[in-house]
């Protein structure tokens, strides 16, 4: 039976946890054993356990717009920096200054790879920006300086793809090491975002999804804000708070207030899931859909979402406030089968009015 709006599960009934950054968050990283890496705006990263102690807080230099961690050290940007962090306590190990801000960073066996741009005021644009090359001691290696910014910067067989803005637009593909192996520059649009992995398409503003030959794989009225790729298809948004799930075709579409989050999740009853983030200019709200056909699994509402990421167990989402909220599909899963008995569980209740009282 499809559920209505007013059936959906209300998301706090079915929270594995919720925890304090302290700062508005900006990045969240979900790592393979079910730990949490947070990171805000003000640059303070902190690690939780997978049961969700505090492992560790650490504080940057600035806000911290992309995590990822290798080898024992987790490579985050901070502001105008690139931090290396020891991943078992979080002691700064180096930091290196780029040209303009550190807007996202990636590894390969080689090197540490790091996107940068600079923003003129006057000109209400970016107006330079840059690939660089780290080695995994914080030496600068090489340094690719363009016109275009790159929006995304994503791992790619041995190295890495960047999909590029204006003028040139298009994508780069890097080696291991960060060297340019290609540049496509034919499309008449900026690239705005990509899918992650092998044969990535990309979303431009004229709001078309392309592959990488240029070939259209669908299109939308207005320039694509998300894209992230389903083994049946593509979950794509506009800036205008349209969703369509496509594959061949349009499968099914939710719209709404604008999209400020998108991502896949864990499955739900052996199905799918896809969870969106909704912004009015005043209250934000989160929605659960179903991957096979929309359907409205479960919501959240009243918060200002900045990032989300998620595994096959597990999804978590970094507010404006500082709150952190992880769901488990464990525990998402039985909730959804006894939603009845939540709610009238006078237990449950008092716990979370305590829980209300105490973040008063």
């Amino acid at each position: 039976m499809r559920r209505n709006a007013s059936q959906a599960m209300d998301l706090t009934s079915c929270t594995w946890m919720v925890r304090e950054l302290g700062e508005a968050v900006s990045c969240t990283v979900l790592l393979d054993d079910d730990s949490l890496l947070v990171g805000g705006w003000d640059g303070t990263i902190k690690h939780w356990s997978e049961a969700g102690d505090m492992v560790w807080e650490a504080k940057t230099p600035n806000r911290i717009s992309s995590m990822v961690i290798k080898d024992g050290s987790i490579y985050a940007t901070s502001g105008l920096h690139i931090v290396c962090l020891q991943a078992s306590t979080g002691a700064i190990q180096w930091d290196v200054a780029l040209e303009g801000s550190a807007d996202a960073v990636m590894t390969t066996s080689k090197c540490v790879l790091a996107a940068s741009s600079v923003y003129d005021i006057e000109h209400n644009d970016f107006i330079e920006s840059a690939i660089w090359s780290i080695s995994f001691d914080g030496n600068m290696l090489a340094t690719h300086r363009m016109d275009e910014r790159p929006w995304t910067l994503h791992a790619y067989k041995d190295g890495a793809i960047a999909g590029l803005g204006r003028p040139l637009n298009g994508y780069l593909i890097l080696d291991a090491s960060g060297d340019i192996l290609e540049q496509n520059k034919d499309w008449e649009s900026p690239t705005i975002c990509a899918t992650r992995g092998e044969n990535p398409v990309f979303g431009l503003a004229d709001g078309s999804i392309r592959s990488m030959d240029g070939t259209l794989v669908s299109s939308m009225q207005f320039a694509i804000s998300n894209v992230v790729k389903h083994l049946d298809g593509y979950v794509v948004a506009d800036d205008r708070g349209n969703i369509e799930f496509i594959d061949d075709d349009v499968k099914w579409e939710a719209n709404g207030n604008e999209v400020v989050a998108l991502s896949l999740g864990f499955d739900i009853d052996e199905t799918g899931s896809c969870w969106v983030a909704r912004w009015n200019g005043s209250q934000g709200e989160v929605n659960v859909h179903s991957i096979n056909d929309g359907e409205l699994v479960a919501s959240l509402n009243g918060h200002r979402v900045q990032d989300m990421a998620f595994n096959d167990q597990r999804i978590v989402i970094g507010c404006e406030n500082g709150q952190v909220f992880v769901w488990e599909k464990g525990l998402f899963q039985r909730r959804m089968e006894k939603p009845n008995q939540q709610q009238n569980d006078p237990l449950r209740s008092a716990m979370l009015e305590k829980l209300r009282a105490l973040r008063e």
